[in-house]
């Protein structure tokens, strides 16, 4: 059961705080940030390799909900290890502001806590991109957490890649993709340009634990659809 722990959060979106959208170089689409509050569909493809040398694969399908007045980010859905294909019902809630997670398996009614490790971003980053909290420590998933109240760093993580287009005749929207790096993690962004940030597409690579990651996103709404996806489950709290 800890290896829910360890593949679930990578689905998840964690913020820095204080990240901020900035100006574009020429020929570079606007640099954008996420909406405060939405919900989606999202379904997750990943693989780690884990201490002991062996791997875990997971294919999923969930409910996915963001609140950053709140700070949680919270997810419930499906989940199939590969090649196995042993189903889960898993609930997974996190709070942003400390990088507790919590994975609920709603089978078995246990609830497993870690922390959630990868610095994460709510902005495509850019020369001015600055953030006054990080959050570390990656699962998602390993490690422990730090988070550091540092004074304000200055990075040019972000590298504009290619813009194209999804749907069709008059129904389409631009996207645009993005090289983000940083620290030991690689990810390569797609939002959409339509004033939202859509995030539509995430493809991550972590060298330590070394792990990849796939996300895409639908049935995306700007508010959180039932906010009650973010109350943590009883069993939770008396885990140590």
């Amino acid at each position: 059961m800890l290896y829910f722990t360890i593949f679930a959060a990578i689905a998840l979106f964690a913020t820095v705080s204080n990240s901020l959208p900035t100006k574009s170089k020429m020929n570079e689409p606007e640099r954008c940030c996420v909406s405060n509050l939405f919900s989606a569909q999202i379904s997750t493809s990943s693989g780690v390799k884990l201490p002991d040398g062996t791997t875990f694969n997971t294919y999923g399908y969930y409910n996915f909900s963001y609140d950053a007045n709140r700070g949680f980010v919270g997810m419930k859905g499906v989940s199939f290890s590969v090649p196995e294909q042993q189903k889960s019902n898993l609930w997974i809630i996190e709070n942003m502001k400390s990088g507790q997670i919590y994975t609920f398996d709603e089978d078995s009614k246990k609830c497993y806590k870690s922390i959630n490790p990868i610095k994460s971003y709510s902005c495509i980053p850019g020369m001015k991109f600055v953030s006054h909290q990080l959050l570390a420590s990656f699962l998602l998933f390993f490690n422990a957490y730090i988070t550091s109240h540092c004074s304000a760093f200055v990075t040019d993580s972000a590298t504009y890649l290619h813009s194209f287009t999804y749907g069709y005749g008059d129904k389409q929207i631009i996207a645009d993709t993005w090289l983000i790096q940083i620290d030991n993690a690689v990810n390569y962004a797609t939002v959409s340009r339509d004033g939202l940030c859509v995030p539509l597409t995430g493809n991550n690579f972590v060298s330590e634990p070394a792990m990849i990651n796939a996300i895409t996103t639908t049935d995306y709404v700007p508010k959180v659809d039932d906010p009650s996806i973010f109350d943590i489950p009883a069993e939770c709290n008396t885990v140590v």
